[in-house]
């Protein structure tokens, strides 16, 4: 499994496309940068940049041109009513390296704003003049928040951050696995709305000499502990509400339950998928569901669900298989497209009621962006977790472009005669009608008549993004030829990618790749394909389920799924007569999601003002398809602080 720094790789190669380009703009990514806009990188100079042109726009992506990956200690704030989305923001202060805690906030859960660097590396900036904290100095790592009774005014609950510290023995002396953990609270809770202002209480850090990625805590009704667990499987506990807020945590032990992942997350098993509530309603009342979901990220992002039992303080818990449903204790992944590190909370609805909810991080161009906020549920019938675009994001819909019922003829291509520009930034919603026999269906997004590309064996000053699945560091002399050769030798690799960059000066990366991308100009890039190749879907994509036809007498019926290269498999049950295909375009990225979320997807993908949309299958049937333009997120920070309260 590859690890977060093998994934970020590809992302942090400096370079910009050559001007007149007939390929697509590559990942841009940027290192955690040292110097923005005024000078070294500090509170009140934290724009990298400007912001990125050409970029998603209804997806949470920092507006000051500084790159970003993991979701961070994402939460809704019960004082007062404000959600908020932190991020690791590609920044750093002083001689630390980044990166440090991103922040957006938003009223609606649908309207954002950029607030900039809430949590830096080495500092508090609560006071004036910021406070030094060495503990820290070197970055502030993906955290995890809770909502703690006592921690907001007036004894009310409120919000606390847990992050990972990053030190060097150098400046702090404890310092021996280069990790520690830390909490940050708001620093003047009842009177900052949007929470701009944190602060490091003095007792930090809470635990010495740990791993990275603290869990979002836990807490054990019984005994009122609260647990969190670590990268490494190590479990820490709080004795009590007080004790947390406290920074009073202790070491309880590794837990061989849990495996060592990145980004890790144990939660109560969520509410039922809509539509599927009797079936839950009926393993609930005999007691025989799972209790909880663990989450975990290494080379992708799993989920299994099985059932937790606590034990007493300072005692390890255990989580086993749930008997009836010992097939999701399986790890399945989350999604197979570009999609790493997701980060969940518990979050209200408009009617009060709680919901799980899961992000991501959009490892697309130009420098990532987080996925849109996802309802997670369970479907007891399908026997798999579910996750929706949140109810909410309708809001952004504009007046229907396109609204049709129609038959697709057999090899047959139908557009919907949306204009191009609307393809940039929109949302189509197609229903197919599931026929008697086998059929290949779905959505053609992008300039549907651009000529196919060739790609070349040696091809200078261009990328071929995605597909990685190894890296490797050599000196300048191995070069693009070396690159080739390791390439031509393994029997895995489709395509390659030699990249300059590293230590010493001249030396670089070579990328060894499971499929063909499409090209993109960059010129610190050199690449090629095994063999000559030419693909036919650059510039435009295929939604499609490849469905096998109708089996009566099994439990489930298995469609494969695809987006371009990606792949996956959609589970359908007996009494389905229709297949849904829900697909986000947003400038340089795609979300996928079909049948309502049983099977989500995020894609790196350059649209076009050319963009168009189509339906298409390969046997006659029926669908009905209707497309929405999406509005902008953006507001500014004091829309967000002036607006009326929504949720409890």
């Amino acid at each position: 499994a590859m690890s977060k720094a093998q994934i970020l790789l590809p992302l942090v190669v400096a370079g910009f496309p050559l001007a007149n380009s007939p390929y697509p703009k590559s990942v841009r990514g940027v290192p955690n940068s040292k110097q923005c806009l005024n000078g070294p990188c500090a509170p009140g100079n934290d724009f990298c940049g400007e912001p990125f042109p050409n970029a998603p726009r209804f997806h949470l992506m920092d507006q000051h041109g500084c790159g970003e990956n993991d979701p961070n200690g994402p939460v809704f704030d019960p004082v007062h009513g404000v959600f908020h989305h932190f991020y690791q923001i590609h920044l750093a202060y002083g001689k630390g390296h980044g990166p440090d805690y991103g922040h957006f906030v938003s009223r609606d859960f649908v309207h954002w704003a950029d607030i900039r660097t809430a949590i830096w590396n080495g500092l508090d900036i609560s006071t004036d003049p910021p406070t030094v904290t060495k503990y820290d100095n070197e970055a502030i790592f993906t955290g995890s928040a809770a909502i703690v009774d006592g921690a907001g005014p007036n004894g009310a609950p409120g919000m606390i951050q847990i992050y990972p510290g990053l030190c060097n023995k150098d400046d702090w002396g404890k310092c021996e696995t280069g990790t520690l953990l830390a909490q940050a609270v708001p620093a003047n809770y009842e009177s900052d709305a949007l929470l701009v202002n944190w602060t490091k209480p003095s007792y930090n850090p809470i635990i010495e000499n740990t791993e990275r990625d603290p869990s979002s805590p836990w807490k054990i009704e019984a005994t009122g502990e609260w647990r969190l667990r670590t990268y490494d499987s190590k479990v820490y506990g709080a004795a009590s509400d007080a004790d947390m807020i406290a920074g009073k945590w202790y070491e309880i032990g590794v837990s061989e339950d849990f495996r060592t992942c990145e980004c890790p997350s144990l939660y109560p098993l969520p509410s039922p998928t809509p539509g599927f509530e009797d079936v839950y309603k009926f393993y609930e009342s005999k007691g025989t569901l799972p209790t909880h979901v663990h989450k975990t990220s290494c080379g992708g992002d799993w989920w299994q669900l099985g059932t937790y039992t606590s034990a007493a303080k300072k005692k390890l818990g255990s989580f086993k298989a749930t008997p009836g449903w010992e097939d999701l204790f399986e790890q399945k992944e989350i999604e197979k497209g570009r999609f790493y590190a997701s980060k969940d909370n518990e979050y209200p609805t408009l009617d009060g009621g709680k919901r799980r909810i899961n992000w991501g991080w959009a490892m697309v161009h130009p420098d990532s962006t987080q996925t849109l906020p996802r309802e997670i549920t369970f479907n007891a019938a399908a026997r798999t977790l579910e996750q929706a675009p949140i109810e909410e994001l309708k809001a952004l819909r504009g007046n229907p472009v396109a609204q049709k019922q129609l038959e697709i003829p057999a090899n047959g291509v139908v557009d919907l005669g949306v204009k191009p520009s609307v393809g940039l930034q929109s949302e189509i919603v197609a229903t197919f009608k599931l026929p008697s026999h086998p059929a290949t269906f779905g959505v053609k997004m992008g300039n549907i008549s651009y000529p196919d590309m060739p790609v070349s064996t040696m091809m200078k000053g261009v990328d071929l993004p995605g597909g990685d699945y190894n890296s490797t560091h050599h000196p300048g002399r191995f070069g693009a030829k070396g690159c080739q050769k390791l390439c031509a030798e393994d029997k895995r690799c489709q395509a390659w990618t030699w990249v300059i960059r590293g230590r010493p000066k001249g030396s670089g990366y070579c990328f060894r790749k499971n499929f063909v991308p499409c090209p993109a100009e960059k010129s610190s890039c050199t690449s090629g394909a095994k063999v000559n190749t030419t693909l036919k879907t650059c510039h435009k994509i295929d939604c499609t389920v490849e469905y096998p036809g109708p089996s009566p007498h099994a439990e489930f019926v298995n469609a494969t799924v695809k987006c371009g290269n990606t792949e996956d498999v959609l589970r359908l049950l007996p009494g389905e007569n229709e297949v849904e295909i829900r697909v986000f375009t947003d400038w340089t990225m795609i979300e996928a999601y079909f049948q309502k979320g049983r099977v989500a997807m995020t894609l790196d993908y350059d649209l076009t003002k050319g963009s168009r949309f189509a339906l298409v299958a390969d046997q006659t049937i029926s669908a009905n398809a209707t497309v929405y333009p999406l509005k902008n997120i953006w507001v500014s920070a004091d829309e967000v602080r002036n607006a009326p309260r929504i949720y409890k």
